[in-house]
């Protein structure tokens, strides 16, 4: 029988055809594979898991030959442990461009039917292009930009790495020592020569310390703290966001999985990331501690958001629109929990004010107590608009006061600096380290702030109150009341505005008192013991419960202290909604429908 491609005993393996390629451009086989749901098979494209791959001795290393859509599909053979798909068994393969993988020819010396049997993987210290070139062949990323990038695929945060990607000899120099290699007397690697950089260091050195007379210890001294100090100045200037990009930031190695990547410091992070816990035995010193752990999230993000300008993943980023966003975000948490704290203010305020009132509403005339009833509706309507007002507020009171207190005016100067190495500047000497004292100074100067209002508002309950009590006086007169009686009641009513006066001043001049302020306490039987409460203000995925050490314990003295002494803070202005504008001109509404009528002729 005559030889074909149809009857060619090579195709049974007698003539058994190797070949080694490279997975090509994914825009000419991507669209194979279906990245949605579909119903029917008949909505896919094409027969799914194929690729184009250019072979090695077969095809040209240049696209100018033969293009990248012309090259023949590849199948894929699977292993007996991933099934054919019969039963549902299945696996999907997880091929990309740029992967080397070697087959075999189905069709054997007709080399048009090319099976894909494994893959060779990368290691760690591969260079992987970070862009698809006009010629083939060369180590090429899995997220390499072709000639038609899918925009919509994003690199996951398990694959980027945490470090600016460097040259070879920049990764030998700035990475630390592996475990159990020796550093020399200049501070470098035993096991690695110098580099041409490290050489010219290290004689410099040698000259200076010559010059200098150094002998002995002192001389290895100075000169390993000059080798010492290029290497560091070098790695900095390596990993400055200015500094030339070189291919790396992903991790697409199989032989070293324990590299760090985005997602493990994420994740870190979520861990050690204090959630608020509230104690209701202490809700104002439990609102002090959260106000404090917020602090404490803020500055140690802040310190993120700078060090992000010294790493390559973020360069591009608007790092101080992000660390003010973040501020603002802060402040109204931080909002939420000084609220509990006027909350407080304002239930000792209607406590003491009942209080002070109440010798007045005893002497009234029992059918004039009734209309005392409407004052007091009408104070505690005054109080807690205040109080309503004040919290709204809060948020943007705490944002100026963190703003001004961080310096964010002088981010930019900042970030140019650290981006740039120069000047020495570390996130972690830029923001303080945050304690009780800032809680205290904050809370304080936010009550002082908003004191004022408080006062404006307790002058109006006393005009409220005075004019009650006059007009009471002036019925009782004009009722012809005995004189002892009416006499009686105008001195009692005046001492009541006096002790309301008295009362109203000692909020203002104590805030500690309210702050301790305990409105109710049950206790039924008189005999109930206390709920012991747990010492935890917060807790961590990673560790669980924790509380705060005894000299990081709020002291209202100290908030009371800070409230009397202090700046006010700037409160943010908040946009009003859109409202008509007061017009005196008089409006004819009959010349409307005229207006709308030549409005919606068309033009001649």
């Amino acid at each position: 029988m005559e030889q074909s491609s149809l009857f060619n005993s090579g195709f049974l393996g007698a003539h058994f055809n190797w070949w080694v390629g490279q997975i090509v451009d994914d825009s000419t086989w991507r669209d194979n594979i279906s990245s949605n749901k579909f119903e029917a098979p008949a909505q896919i494209r094409g027969q799914s898991r194929r690729y184009k791959v250019r072979i090695i001795g077969l095809h040209d290393q240049d696209t100018a030959s033969i293009a990248d859509d012309q090259l023949p599909w590849a199948q894929v053979m699977y292993p007996v442990t991933a099934g054919g798909g019969q039963a549902g068994v299945t696996a999907t393969s997880g091929l990309r461009q740029g992967n080397f993988v070697f087959g075999f020819f189905l069709d054997g010396a007709d080399q048009q039917v090319p099976v894909i049997m494994g893959v060779l993987g990368n290691n760690a210290q591969t260079t992987l292009n970070t862009k698809i070139g006009p010629k083939g062949f060369v180590p090429t990323s899995g997220h390499a930009q072709g000639t038609n990038p899918d925009t919509n695929l994003k690199v996951p945060d398990d694959r980027i790495a945490i470090n600016k990607p460097t040259t070879q000899e920049q990764s030998a120099e700035c990475a630390p020592a592996p475990s159990g290699v020796r550093v020399n007397e200049f501070g470098l690697r035993s096991d690695l020569p110098l580099n041409k950089a490290q050489f010219a260091d290290q004689q410099s050195a040698l000259r200076e310390a010559e010059a200098r007379g150094l002998t002995g210890t002192n001389k290895s001294a100075f000169v390993q703290n000059a080798v010492a100090a290029g290497i560091s100045n070098r790695c900095k200037e390596a990993s400055s966001s200015t500094a030339a990009a070189v291919p790396g930031a992903t991790i697409e190695h199989i032989d070293n999985p324990h590299q760090q990547s985005v997602a493990d410091i994420k994740r870190q992070e979520l861990y050690d990331e204090k959630i608020i816990i509230m104690n209701p035995c202490d809700m104002v010193g439990s609102a002090l501690k959260a106000i404090q752990t917020l602090l404490e999230k803020l500055t140690s993000k802040i310190n993120k958001y700078l060090n992000k300008a010294l790493s390559y993943i973020d360069a591009a980023t608007n790092i101080i629109n992000q660390i003010r966003a973040f501020i603002n975000d802060i402040a109204c948490q931080i909002a939420k929990y000084l609220k509990i704290i006027f909350d407080k203010i304002m239930e000792y305020i209607m406590k003491m004010i009942n209080k002070a009132m109440a010798p007045t509403v005893q002497s009234m005339p029992p059918n004039k107590r009734n209309l005392f009833l409407t004052i007091k509706e009408k104070i505690i309507e005054l109080i807690h608009c205040l109080f309503n007002q004040i919290t709204n507020g809060l948020c943007g009171q705490v944002g100026d006061f963190l703003n001004k207190n961080l310096n964010t005016d002088k981010l930019p100067s900042v970030i140019t600096q650290a981006s740039s190495g120069t000047g020495g500047v570390k996130a972690e000497v830029y923001t303080q380290v945050t304690n009780i004292c800032s809680v205290e100074t904050l809370t304080g100067a936010i009550i002082f702030t908003n004191m004022p209002k408080i006062d404006d508002t307790t002058d109006k309950i006393l005009n409220t109150v005075n004019g009650f009590l006059a007009d009471m006086a002036s019925d009782l007169a004009a009722a012809g009341a005995a004189l002892d009686t009416a006499s009686g009641y105008l001195n009692t009513a005046g001492s009541a505005i006096s002790n309301v006066n008295t009362a109203i001043n000692g909020i203002t001049g104590s805030i500690m008192s309210a702050l301790s302020f305990t409105n109710i306490k049950l206790s039924i039987f008189g005999c109930d013991l206390s709920p012991k409460c747990a010492v935890s203000d917060n807790y961590t995925l990673h560790e669980g419960g924790g509380g705060s050490e005894q000299p990081q314990l709020p002291r209202l003295a100290e908030v009371d202290a800070n409230s009397r002494s202090n700046e006010p803070v700037k409160s943010t202005t908040e946009v009003a909604f859109a409202t008509p504008l007061l017009i005196d001109t008089k409006v004819n509404y009959n010349q409307f429908p005229q207006s709308l009528e030549k409005i919606s002729q068309p033009k001649q």
